[in-house]
């Protein structure tokens, strides 16, 4: 039987805002969908790529405004603290990564390539190019470089969180159809 989740051991808190202002976050949209959208929120702004473009510098307090409003079940993962690179500059290079894609497109770009990126910038965590978000976080956490998850909208269990299993095939399809409505790819 093909399992539909994969369990990831982390610590799980209570939602608070407040904390989500500080340091570094990935933002798991739709956590339960296939896809989930990712994010990285940085001492209070969120940054990703999505099939309409770029979203810079986005106040997580309007991410958050938005999650409750449309019930969206998300999770914000706390990212250790890098040792010596300023949040101002990581900022600043996360941006120019998310910018040098137009948008996501498939077999091209997901929401994760940009901060794939970062973290192999940042965090020496080598580059693996159709790595999926659930492996992707299964291996920032067996790095250590995950510290806790904060749900919005799902029950978690303490010892850790759930994220829905998919195959790159069916990624690049899901990608392809959210494209559909906004821009022609055969152009």
């Amino acid at each position: 039987m093909i399992a539909t989740s994969v369990h990831i051991h982390l610590k799980t808190e209570p939602f608070d805002l407040q904390s989500c202002l500080v340091g570094s976050w990935l933002v798991l949209l739709h956590a339960r969908r296939i896809p989930p959208h990712v994010g990285l929120v940085i001492n209070g702004h969120y940054n990703s790529l999505t099939v309409k473009g770029h979203e810079l510098d986005v106040p997580v307090e309007a991410i958050y405004k938005a999650v409750q409003l449309k019930k969206i079940e998300s999770l914000f993962i706390k990212v250790i603290d890098h040792p010596v690179f300023s949040r101002d500059y990581q900022l600043a290079v996360l941006q120019e990564m998310i910018q040098s894609y137009p948008s996501v497109k498939h077999d091209v770009a997901t929401c994760l390539s940009p901060l794939k990126e970062f973290f192999q910038e940042f965090y020496a965590l080598p580059l693996q190019a159709n790595e999926l978000l659930f492996d992707f976080i299964t291996r920032l956490n067996a790095n250590h470089y995950l510290e806790k998850a904060l749900p919005i909208n799902i029950h978690l269990a303490e010892e850790g969180i759930e994220l829905p299993f998919y195959t790159i095939k069916l990624l690049h399809e899901k990608i392809k159809n959210e494209r559909l409505p906004f821009y022609n790819d055969s152009h």
